[in-house]
């Protein structure tokens, strides 16, 4: 089962109801659908494919999915002021949501290391945009203690950097990148099922946040500040796939399949696309 999640037309809910009604939509839907459990995803043939594999894709999927537990955890750990600048309860309750299935997409990377991989994840594995998210939780708890024009420029900060950038961007692509370099090798079905699941959960997050960030761009200040946060950032997006990949002191070849800065940009430009529409101006 693969889903293009990048159409905004099925990403992004509909602007005829208002964010409180969307908000709790998403609330509930996640309550019927979010309930999967990381533990109970069948690893055993992705620990045979693991093993029969040679030593450059090993190696790469082990600096891929560190990738992923890096930022999962990152994010489930710093998330808490998103869901304190909700405006309103259905607001919360649908980004309360977000930070349980953050810390789910968590448990299921470290339970992949373990159970697959045999291993720890690696150090090193350069994503500037997630440890930007310090400095961005911190200015987001301050803003709960400013009025609501602080308030809401901080939401949009945020909403902009994580919902729009980190998953909008960056996750999307990573699941492209393992379809392309082992799913279309018929590779790794506990991963691919585990992917499914967090593009689920993931895509309420993004729709969201997205549309979210398309009302409020109606601001000329808050459509100038989410543009300027795109274009800072697209240098660190790059980073993810220009970096050397580095495992046990041994640099390993990227698969000519992943095309990291391809599938980066183009993404990147889906999302102002989806953001500001027509109007965009590269």
């Amino acid at each position: 089962m693969r889903e293009e999640f990048c159409m905004s037309e099925e990403l992004i809910p509909s602007l005829d109801k208002s964010t409180s009604e969307v908000a709790w939509n998403l609330y509930r839907k996640a309550i019927r659908k979010g309930t999967w459990d990381p533990a109970a995803i069948d690893l055993s043939q992705d620990k045979a494919d693991f093993e029969s594999l040679d030593g450059d894709l090993k190696g790469y999927l082990i600096h891929f999915c560190t990738g992923f537990l890096d930022a999962e955890e990152n994010v489930a750990l710093k998330f808490c002021p998103w869901i304190m600048l909700g405006s309103t309860t259905e607001e919360q309750a649908f980004l309360s949501t977000q930070l349980l299935e953050e810390f789910k997409h968590t448990e299921f990377f470290m339970r992949y290391f373990s159970e697959v991989l045999g291993r720890e994840r690696i150090r090193g594995v350069k994503n500037t945009v997630q440890q930007k998210l310090d400095e961005r939780a911190k200015q987001m708890l301050d803003a709960l203690e400013a009025g609501p024009e602080e308030r809401e420029a901080a939401l949009v900060e945020g909403l902009t950097h994580y919902q729009g950038i980190i998953e909008g961007v960056q996750a999307m692509t990573g699941y492209d990148v393992f379809q392309a370099v082992y799913g279309n090798r018929g590779l790794f079905p506990g991963l691919a099922e585990g992917f499914a699941r967090i593009k689920e959960d993931e895509g309420r997050h993004v729709g969201f946040g997205l549309r979210m960030l398309k009302l409020l761009a109606r601001n000329p200040k808050h459509a100038k500040r989410i543009r300027a946060i795109y274009d800072e950032y697209l240098p660190f997006i790059l980073i993810r796939y220009d970096q050397p990949v580095i495992v046990d002191g041994r640099e390993i070849p990227t698969p000519p399949e992943v095309n990291g800065r391809e599938r980066l940009t183009k993404l990147f430009d889906r999302r102002l696309k989806d953001i500001f529409g027509s109007l965009v101006n590269n």
